[in-house]
């Protein structure tokens, strides 16, 4: 499925080994990694194609699914499980009416569903005309070429989505190495920093900033270091924390460039999105120098290399600091194929 601008294999959770080591052999090689084409695999050669998600029924009270998210690293033998992916959590809820694991409703089906990653409760919205998923529609996003069927996503406890807090180092800017950075948690931590602190204008494309292997590497030793710092322990091989570049916007709220965290995203993740929209709400942090309102509920635009991303809102400030956080967006997902892949058997040895 294509979940937003992400794309990448759903399974039923119960259809991979239990065993940890066993199932990241198995998506290792559902993927074709490593290899930085995966021609062997369903990768696309592309972080933002090298997904997976797993999906359970939840035993939980008043959770329907439980989503659980793997990064495949495309060159190294790598699958990570700490961060989240907000685009293809899209796929989630029509995966989950699909596969039965939620009854179709008619008209629209809500589809409540806990992050097994972040632990964070998510509530979608999925359009089911005739009770089915309807992926047809002519709703658009940036980033993706063809219209769809909206889905409406709401994360509903973002705040310190791996820490426990906004600020995780308790500082709302740290200086490491030279450069000037706030570390914020919500939805997913995201390290930002002022483009101009490297000489940039925050304009450039993601294929210019990918050759940049400089600013890549300069802004790895930070989070590597700011990685130790909040108890994350050695973030070489990790893909949380991510980093991005804020710059001033031309007609939304920010502009912004966001790292996966080795390759700059071609749009904007709506996890990082979220975390972007917390730290410019936030005043005293690098992103609040760029954005000045700070309002309790409406839009947030956020300017990236192939558009603008919108998240919706809604914020509870305690003595001018966010207390509580609820936010959204629309998206959509498609249904691209359903049935078997295959594997060596010789991967699993």
């Amino acid at each position: 499925m294509r979940g937003g601008t992400s794309r990448g294999p759903y399974f039923l959770k119960n259809d991979l080994p239990e065993d940890e080591h066993q199932r990241n052999k198995t998506l290792l090689a559902v993927m074709g990694s490593p290899d930085v084409r995966q021609i062997d695999g369903m990768g696309g050669a592309d972080p933002v194609k090298s997904k997976v998600a797993m999906v359970s029924k939840s035993e939980e009270n008043g959770i329907d699914v439980n989503y659980h998210f793997a990064q495949v690293k495309i060159d190294e033998p790598i699958v990570d499980t700490k961060p989240s992916c907000g685009n293809m959590l899209i796929g989630v809820g029509p995966f989950a009416i699909e596969r039965g694991l939620v009854k179709a409703q008619e008209g629209q089906t809500k589809v409540i569903i806990r992050d097994v990653n972040t632990g964070m409760k998510i509530e979608e919205i999925i359009q089911t005309p005739n009770k089915q998923v309807s992926y047809d529609g002519d709703f658009q996003i940036d980033g993706v070429p063809n219209n769809g069927t909206p889905v409406e996503i709401r994360f509903l406890d973002s705040i310190g989505s791996k820490t426990k807090k906004l600020f995780p180092t308790g500082n709302k800017i740290d200086k490491i190495n030279g450069k000037e950075c706030s570390l914020v948690d919500a939805a997913m931590p995201v390290v930002f920093f002022r483009a101009t602190d490297f000489g940039l204008t925050g304009n450039e494309s993601y294929i210019e900033l990918n050759e940049n292997k400089k600013l890549i590497n300069e802004m790895s030793d930070i989070r590597i270091e700011l990685g130790k710092r909040i108890g994350f322990g050695d973030v070489s091989k990790s893909v949380i924390p991510k980093v991005a570049l804020v710059s001033k916007a031309d007609k939304g709220s920010i502009k912004s460039r966001y790292f996966m965290p080795w390759t700059c995203h071609n749009g904007y993740a709506i996890t990082g999105s979220i975390c972007l929209m917390a730290a410019s709400k936030s005043r005293e942090t690098i992103c609040s120098e760029f954005y000045s309102d700070y309002s309790e509920n409406g839009i947030f635009e956020i300017e990236h290399p192939t558009g603008i991303s919108k998240i919706n809102f809604e914020i509870e400030y305690k003595d001018n600091e966010i207390n509580n956080l609820i936010a959204g967006t629309t998206r959509h997902a498609r249904l691209l194929m359903s049935g078997d892949v295959y594997i060596q058997k010789s991967k699993l040895k």
